[in-house]
């Protein structure tokens, strides 16, 4: 009997593995599937058709898992993670803008500190993955009984029980949904932040450039008003200039060099704040290279369309509705309207095992008893609760309800982004088109010209106001040459935070 007992328990303990091996399928181990941007334009760009996705809960995963690693596509592009791997740092004798990037992706504390998110989501994976194989025993056994009818003492009444609880509505494949949807919010969240990490170092490194070149202006201002002053009392010692003419320079002198400390303390504190961006110290001796004034940008038709794309008989309102399609393709596969979509899938999964829940979990296990009088009894148990009071149905209804809303979250997160990539785009054209005219006037370089106004000034042929007004002048127009390249850095960096287009895709 005991043997039999024995073997009987083993198939019991077979039994309910094969079970947790059955149940055991997982969204993450399905063939990998590339997403493209396509079938996301597909959603974003028609409303009707994006609500009825929702409301038949036929929404495609654009982001595929492959034992909790996720590939994120954006672009058409798969950006590979790998956490071992060291990403090199480049050195920081000298910030180019590359160099710069790379540096901020790699050594900014806000990202680091969120990459850690990445793991624990994938150990929440790991524990949605492990099924809850613990069986219970409970053992009674009762040396003693007084048995009043009989002077006998009768056998120890005893029993042994084996429970094991099986989840009779797979609800482990919906935990599993679940979490692997929670990764790939994570990642896609984590992705988001990198792209707007990308985009404000390129705002602080453009910003940099911008104040070097007025810091370079206030200097070149600074040291032809102390040149001009330095000839202008030698010719009052010589009774050649009017005590006047020197007061107005002397005045303009100080008032260039109180510029100049200002275009200083601005440039510094930019560079600082530009090296705290990218996780450097800022008391760092690296020096930010580049010159703004010297940048050459694509032109905004050549951003999407190659050269030999273009054809002559291209009709304008064509190229813009081409241009609108391309803008609404990038912003929505930017990271954080993906994120939006796993959030859904999340919700989904969610909604599912709330359902599943209402079946109730079966415990069954077999069952070995021996009475006081000697009678054994052999058998199985089960258990199961009687869904009376809580039937389940208020926690799905409440599951319905977000994933109602993570739905909407999604639709409105995806206009959002074209509505953004829509007002980044036409900043940049109407910056673009700033320079481009501005670069046809044709204004002379700064050290040139008030050379030669200091020449006619020596030989006599202007009077000192018309030099003053005439540097006033050329440092107004350098000025405003340098907002404008300021406004379209500036637009271009935009344009990478609200619709991932590279910066090397806007320079040429």
């Amino acid at each position: 009997m005991a043997s039999y007992t024995k073997t009987l328990c083993l198939l019991m303990v077979v039994c309910c593995g094969c079970r947790a091996a059955e149940n055991r399928h997982s969204i993450s181990h399905r063939p990998r599937q590339k997403a493209t941007s396509n079938n996301v334009v597909a959603r974003s760009d028609g409303e009707t058709t994006d609500r009825n996705l929702v409301a038949d809960n036929t929404i495609a995963n654009d982001v595929e898992a492959d034992s909790g690693r996720t590939i994120l596509t954006v672009s058409g592009e798969e950006p590979a993670r790998d956490d071992d791997a060291k990403t090199p740092v480049p050195p920081t004798s000298s910030l180019s803008l590359a160099s710069s990037i790379a540096l901020g992706l790699s050594q900014n504390p806000d990202l680091t500190a969120l990459r850690q998110a990445e793991h624990v989501s994938v150990a929440a994976l790991g524990v949605a993955e492990t099924y809850p194989f613990n069986p219970s025993v409970q053992v009674q056994a009762t040396p003693y009984q007084d048995n009043a009818r009989t002077e006998t003492p009768g056998t120890t009444y005893h029993y042994i029980l084996l429970m094991q609880t099986i989840q009779l509505a797979h609800q482990q494949q919906f935990r599993e949904q679940g979490a692997v949807s929670t990764l790939n919010s994570t990642r896609w969240n984590i992705h988001q932040a990198e792209l707007q990490n990308v985009a404000q170092t390129e705002r602080l490194y453009f910003t940099t450039l911008y104040l070097s070149g007025l810091l370079e202006l206030a200097k070149a201002n600074d040291d032809n008003n102390q040149q001009l002053l330095q000839t202008l009392e030698k010719q009052l010692e010589a009774g050649q200039a009017t005590a006047a003419d020197a007061a107005i320079v002397r005045v303009d002198a100080r008032s260039t060099h109180h510029q100049l400390r200002l275009a200083k303390v601005n440039y510094e504190t930019a560079l600082r704040d530009f090296k705290r961006q990218i996780g450097i110290d800022p008391d760092d001796p690296s020096s930010v290279v580049g010159d703004l004034r010297v940048m050459s940008w694509r032109t905004p038709s050549l951003i999407f369309f190659e050269p030999q794309a273009i054809k002559a008989d291209l009709v304008p309102e064509r190229e813009q509705q081409r241009e609108k399609f391309m803008i609404a393709s990038k912003a929505a596969a930017r990271p954080d309207v993906m994120a939006a979509l796993s959030d859904i899938e999340v919700a989904r999964a969610n909604l599912c095992l709330a359902t599943a829940s209402r079946t109730p979990d079966l415990q069954i296990g077999p069952y070995y008893q021996r009475t006081a009088d000697g009678t054994t009894f052999l058998g199985f148990r089960a258990q199961v609760d009687l869904m009376i009071v809580n039937s389940g149905k208020p926690l799905e209804r409440q599951r319905a309800a977000e994933l109602n809303q993570r739905a909407m979250m999604w639709q409105q997160t995806a206009r959002r982004a074209e509505l953004e990539a829509a007002a980044a785009w036409e900043r940049y054209k109407l910056a673009y088109d700033a320079v481009a005219e501005e670069a046809q006037s044709g204004i002379g370089e700064l050290p040139n010209e008030l050379q030669r106004l200091e020449q006619q000034f020596l030989a006599g042929e202007v009077d000192l106001v018309r030099v003053v007004q005439a540097r006033a002048s050329i440092i107004q127009n350098q000025r405003a040459r340098l907002d404008l390249m300021n406004e379209l850095s500036q637009s271009a960096a935009n344009l990478t935070g609200v619709t991932g287009i590279p910066v090397e895709e806007l320079l040429e």
